[in-house]
């Protein structure tokens, strides 16, 4: 036998023993996830967050200083003032004394039900005569952690939406039969490798800390630079009115697209996207080219990935372009991510490791969702090869660093005015669904007003002549007023949720009224519908699949549907606010998925954006480009909850 023969008979065993291998394939997933799920439950997590004990709203509160808005000063613990087991009993107590578990207010010793005003609710109930320890004030809700049988049946259920993500993707197939699943196995596979790896082995968990103390690190360096420019001459400090999203979250694009310009001048970047790309081309058999593209995509926007394989766009295959669409739908660029890291941070101290390690998991997840839904059933011109374009059109590091920094000022006014433009176009569909609810509950107040009035019962301030968004509110606070008063009559020790501010109105209607029972002050005030509602309907199936506790499903569907109809920007800062009002008590569980999963551009808008960028390269695919667009969003959106599933496994 000679060489050839040799090197033959060896490839053929080696091909025989692979297919043999790849029928394997399903059940290492199962292995791994199974794995992945026990030790979730049972292995160290160093670099896991328990956001329960999470001190929340320090920054987003006070400005930074540490201080909390009433004046109390704020410890670790995730409270204000000094009493912290007080804190630690409290929310036990609520919870079993109110529904919506909000925390106990103390300092409200000796209310008498013959003291309406006393409790916050019959009288003014002004937010700053609330003591500091009612749940509007302070650190906010601090963050439930799933445990037992909850905990198991959440991590139970992710684990199977892996294969139900999958299973979607296959159904919207163009050709089910060319599905290659050794790509899928593999991908996924991948996945849950990277994901125990970063959480559980002692390696990971040092690359994951190190890199979110460096993205930390870097928003430091951001703020010196804002600092800089924003400071007052005449106190050297940023002013407090200038401590909102334009001047203290946008320059984080700014400097982190300078940066990544001048690591992309330097060759550094080259060399990680590279590294990445080769991985993805070995093991899962994908082209060259779009295994660079996606591995790009963990870094830079959905439009400037494609660059990096510009000379074979035009060649590409429709399989290729619709992995290579997917890709940017199912990340976020480096400067918007910094931007995320920005808004959540001071609530959420590990959100940059876990974006970094969404965005690298949602890579082999877009070809995994991309190869699914448009097999390739071509030859791809780049297969088994990583060539990358290397393009340099600076001079040197200075002009690149010039460059990125204006590139990145164009990048966050373009944030600026889509945030502007679609929340406030959100808000104006949300008073068109609530028009029959504003007209009916300004009747039930005017009728509450007169009884009030008639019953010598104070209006609470701002409730004379409220505006359309608080006259709900207002029906509620003027309702809870008059059966402060009957309660006081009658010797009826009022709720304790009464005394937690105008927030709380309508719960404290709820536990008066039943504490007085027959005979107490009825009004008929009518739910405010809102397009978040709507959302929250649509896309609760998809919430629950990924392992969300059913009853926080509505809130993780509002953000996803957010996120699709609107964009992930709008869609984080209503996670921010979420976390903000302490009549939502989200978990642990949710908020990690809902930061998986809203990792990514997969939105609607983004669907033109991808149109013109990648067309822009080729523009003799611009048709192709888009028959795909639409679809290549959904696949982004399934590539990240996909990834989010795999996150859901490890909480």
């Amino acid at each position: 036998m000679n060489v050839r023969e040799l090197g033959s008979s060896l490839w053929e065993q080696g091909r025989a023993t692979a297919w043999l291998g790849l029928r394997f394939v399903p059940w290492l997933i199962v292995a791994l996830g199974l794995v992945v799920m026990v030790s979730g439950a049972l292995g160290p997590r160093n670099a896991q967050p328990h956001l329960q004990d999470v001190y929340p709203l320090a920054l987003a509160d006070s400005g930074g200083d540490g201080t909390a808005t009433d004046g109390a000063p704020a410890d670790q613990g995730g409270a204000p003032g000094a009493d912290d087991a007080a804190d630690s009993e409290a929310p036990a107590k609520a919870d079993a004394k109110a529904a919506d578990g909000a925390k106990e207010a103390d300092g409200k010793e000796g209310l008498g039900a013959d003291d309406p005003a006393a409790t916050g609710v019959g009288g003014p109930m002004d937010d700053a005569k609330v003591d500091a320890k009612a749940p509007d004030k302070g650190a906010g809700p601090k963050l439930r952690k799933s445990e037992g049988a909850e905990a198991w049946f959440g991590r139970g259920l992710s684990f199977l939406g892996i294969f139900a993500f999958i299973f979607l993707a296959w159904l919207l197939s163009e050709d089910r039969k060319a599905v290659s699943w050794k790509l899928v196995g593999v991908g996924t596979a991948l996945q849950l490798l990277f994901a125990a790896f970063i959480f559980f082995v002692p390696l990971g968990e040092l690359i994951f800390k190190v890199a979110n103390d460096a993205v930390i690190k870097l928003l430091e360096f951001t703020n010196v630079g804002a600092q800089f420019v924003f400071a007052s001459f005449i106190t050297g400090q940023q002013e407090i009115g200038l401590v909102n999203f334009a001047f203290a979250v946008l320059p984080t694009i700014i400097f982190f697209s300078s940066l990544m310009t001048v690591l992309y001048h330097l060759g550094v970047m080259q060399f990680i996207v590279k590294g990445v790309a080769w991985v993805m081309l070995r093991f899962m058999g994908t082209s060259g080219a779009e295994s660079l593209s996606a591995a790009a995509n963990i870094f830079v926007g959905q439009t400037e990935a494609p660059l990096v394989i510009k000379p074979f766009v035009e060649k590409m295959t429709r399989s290729e372009l619709m992995t290579v669409m997917t890709g940017g739908f199912a990340t976020v660029a480096g400067g918007v991510m910094a931007l995320y890291v920005g808004m959540l941070q001071p609530m959420f101290p590990d959100i940059a490791g876990h974006l970094i390690a969404a965005s690298v998991m949602s890579a082999p997840a877009a070809l995994i969702i991309g190869k699914i839904m448009v097999p390739e059933t071509e030859h791809p011109e780049t297969m088994g090869k990583l060539e990358m374009s290397d393009e340099k059109p600076d001079a040197n590091v200075i002009e690149a660093a010039a460059r990125g920094a204006g590139e990145g000022l164009q990048l966050a006014l373009n944030v600026a005015a889509m945030i502007l433009a679609f929340i406030a176009l959100v808000a104006m569909l949300n008073y068109l669904l609530g028009i029959p609810s504003l007209y009916h509950n300004k009747d039930t107040l005017d009728d509450l007003k007169a009884r009030a009035v008639a019953a010598s019962v104070a209006i609470p301030e701002g409730c004379a002549a409220p505006k359309d968004d608080q006259v709900t509110s207002c029906a509620y606070q003027v309702q809870a007023a008059l059966l402060m008063k009957q309660a006081a009559a009658r010797k009826v020790a009022p709720p304790e949720i009464c005394a937690a501010g105008p927030r709380f109105a309508e719960k404290c209607v709820e536990g008066l009224t039943a504490s007085i029972g027959d005979g107490a002050e009825a009004a008929s005030v009518w739910y405010v519908p809102t397009f978040q509602d709507l959302l929250g309907l649509l896309f609760w199936p998809i919430a629950f699949i990924m392992g969300v506790p059913v009853s926080e499903c509505m809130y993780i569907g509002q953000l996803l549907g957010t996120k699709v109809i609107v964009n992930e920007l709008v869609a984080y800062s209503e996670l921010v606010e979420m976390l903000k009002d302490p009549t939502i008590q989200l978990s642990e569980r949710s908020v990690v998925i809902a930061t998986y999963a809203l990792c990514g551009f997969a939105n609607l808008g983004s669907i033109a954006i991808q149109i013109g960028g990648i067309g822009g390269i080729a523009p003799s695919r611009r048709a192709d480009l888009a028959d795909l667009g639409l679809k290549a969003m959904f696949a982004g959106v399934l590539a990240a909850c996909m990834t989010a599933t795999i996150a859901g496994i490890l909480v």
